[in-house]
């Protein structure tokens, strides 16, 4: 059997995305919107799942350009070789920290709803050792695996809701457009931010085989995740109301606490859907981990990527450790997105796209 781990197709490239997007802002999503918006949080979901699908589109064009490059490459050639490595470097770094977030979240929310007893250190370097097992398979495999599971979990996230359709409220949704308009504009770079994930396109684009589809699927992935976004926000204003969802920390994960199937045959729905969200969670990390290896390895210019995948992991750990609480990881999260993700997911590819324009019409009049 020919095996080639480097090689992807569009559709692939779009599942990689599609589950490295959904991880654990879902979870959080309905009550910062919420709290930042009240009754026009959809309004804000929309516009916000809008301008990501522009932003994906932008970030299509500048991939699309250099069609065999990473943001290493390309990004040398448009700033040369300081800036652009400078650049890589700081988009290293924000892999790994955003890496070391998931990680600490998810052993958070692991000790809060299921391990109680278990050491958050423990669920931290297991969830790690899992992450790398997957990433040193290589990218091929790893979207073979998120094309499997990404329908799982959008399957799961529409069904799991049907039960609750009769006893969902949709007034608490009104009136609309009751939040002033410059407070709105305030609140969708936070609708944005929960597409972080989008941004490695600027890496995995260079395994595509088919690059031409490339703008197609990104903006389809993005539909999709804009699509259970929507369908998580409804669900849970609409069955636990404004006042209640700014008051619970992962309204998301509580919803399906109050989900009750008569007559199925699994009993508890919450057990399922907690495992479906664990593995969702595990592509996002080895997305945002398989990503910070490619880029450190284009970086130094080595034909092996997997000789990183290890050495990283205290890195990444001792990291996750840092937070002092749940508080302060979303509280550092919340800035890191702010900060850094503005940086990445917004400036950079905007910035790079419009200098390669720019050099392309001057080097066009030269030639002229």
């Amino acid at each position: 059997m020919n095996r080639n781990n480097d090689q992807i197709s569009s559709a692939q490239l779009a599942a990689i995305l599609a589950t490295t997007m959904m991880s654990i802002g879902i979870l959080s999503l309905p009550r910062i919107l919420v709290e930042k918006v009240g009754s026009d949080a959809l309004i804000v979901l929309v516009i916000g799942v809008a301008l990501t699908i522009v932003l994906g589109l932008i970030i299509s064009k500048l991939s699309m350009k250099f069609p065999q490059e990473t943001i290493v490459e390309f990004g040398n050639t448009l700033l040369g070789k300081f800036l652009g490595t400078t650049i890589s470097l700081g988009f290293f770094i924000y892999l790994i920290l955003l890496c070391a977030l998931e990680a600490r979240l998810f052993g958070e929310i692991m000790k809060t709803y299921l391990l109680i007893n278990t050491p958050i250190e423990i669920l931290i370097i297991t969830f790690l050792l899992a992450v790398i097992y997957v990433v040193r398979c290589g990218i091929e495999p790893f979207a073979r695996m998120a094309q499997i599971l990404f329908p799982i979990v959008l399957f799961t996230s529409v069904v799991t809701m049907i039960p609750l359709l009769p006893e969902l409220d949709l007034s608490h949704f009104l009136p609309i457009f009751k939040t002033p308009i410059l407070k709105m504009i305030k609140a969708v770079p936070t609708m944005i931010f929960s597409f972080l994930g989008l941004e490695l396109t600027l890496l995995f684009s260079a395994f595509v085989v088919d690059k031409k589809n490339i703008s197609k699927y990104v903006s389809f992935s993005v539909i999709l995740i804009g699509f259970i976004y929507f369908n998580t926000t409804v669900v849970t204003v609409a069955r636990f109301g404004l006042a209640e969802t700014t008051h619970i920390i992962w309204p998301a994960l509580e919803i399906f606490k109050t989900v009750d199937i008569p007559g199925a045959f699994i009993e508890n729905i919450y057990i399922y859907t907690i495992a479906i969200w664990i593995f969702s969670v595990l592509m996002t990390t080895v997305g945002v981990y398989l990503g910070a290896i490619t880029l450190l390895s284009r970086i130094l210019k080595s034909s092996e990527k997997n000789y990183f995948a290890m050495p990283l992991l205290p890195l990444v750990y001792f990291l996750a450790l840092v937070p002092d609480g749940l508080a302060q990881t979303i509280e550092m999260s919340d800035v890191f997105a702010n900060y850094l993700g503005t940086f990445i997911l917004v400036i950079v590819p905007i910035g790079l796209l419009g200098l390669s324009i720019f050099k392309k019409s001057k080097g066009a009049k030269k030639n002229a």
